[in-house]
């Protein structure tokens, strides 16, 4: 007998035709009839205590490995020898598969390339001095609770309060309209449904129901260096004529609900 390995079994023919030659040797071999016939009894008994539930390629070549393992020395050696496929044979590819694969991966780049330049193109990009973009304001400052500084290309207010400095957005918060400055009255008016703002953007009278929404503030001293900005807690920066201050009309913070304490007065 010899080890059970069916690796030099050559995958050019079937399992089904090497059984059955392994079969005929070991009944036709020329080698010991009592050991051929024991072989061939043994494998029998192997052939028929296999589960028939098991696929049929799994089936013979386990009954496969079985017979060499059993079968006479003389007989095994005269299997044919394997002959193993190489990768490049394997892999070769042919003139249809690779023209769809380089349709594939030419197809692939180009729907790359117009995500891309889509998201490029949708992306808002805004310039300096540009409604959306960042304003640089200096001094002189507007005087304390009087008529602030327009800047019709960045939409806003700048305003000096009794906190500090505020961009307020030339939006009225109830439906839009642009409001104006009121000298007379020394407030904001929206003059589309009446709704009145003071100077430091609250609400006096409505229909509004919040305050006026402002941009994000940010004061710089001559260095360079950041000391100020406005948040949502902090709706106010530092009052200074010796910094600069940038106003991103980017960055708005919407304003606070509407004081009913602030309406009572007005």
């Amino acid at each position: 007998m010899v080890d059970g390995d069916v690796s030099g079994v050559s995958d050019r023919q079937p399992i089904s035709t090497l059984k059955g030659n392994l079969m005929n040797d070991l009944t036709n071999s020329e080698a010991d009839p009592s050991e051929s016939d024991a072989a061939a009894s043994s494998f029998q008994t192997i052939k028929a205590a296999r589960s028939q539930t098991e696929p049929r390629s799994v089936r013979e070549k386990a009954l496969l490995e079985k017979a060499v393992y059993l079968a006479p020395r003389s007989s095994a050696q005269r299997l044919p020898t394997a002959q193993i496929q190489s990768k490049a044979e394997s892999l070769t590819m042919n003139r249809r598969e690779f023209l769809t694969y380089a349709w594939g991966a030419t197809l692939g780049l180009v729907a790359v390339q117009g995500g891309v330049a889509t998201l490029w193109f949708s992306y808002p990009r805004f310039r300096t001095g540009q409604f959306g973009g960042v304003f640089t304001l200096t001094g002189p400052l507007p005087e304390i609770s009087a008529r602030p500084d327009e800047y019709l290309q960045g939409k806003f207010w700048w305003s000096h309060t009794e906190d500090g400095m505020k961009a307020l957005y030339k939006v009225c918060t109830h439906l839009g309209c642009l409001y104006e400055w009121k000298d007379q009255t020394q407030r904001f008016e929206c003059p589309c449904h009446g709704s009145r703002f003071r100077q430091d953007g609250r609400v006096i009278r409505g229909p509004a129901a919040r305050d006026l929404d402002e941009f994000v503030a940010t004061v710089y001293d001559q260095a360079g260096t950041q000391i100020d900005q406005t948040t949502s807690e902090k709706r106010f920066v530092v009052a200074l004529d010796d910094v600069f201050y940038k106003i991103d009309t980017g960055k708005k913070i919407l304003g606070n609900p509407a004081d009913p304490a602030l309406r009572q007065i007005e």
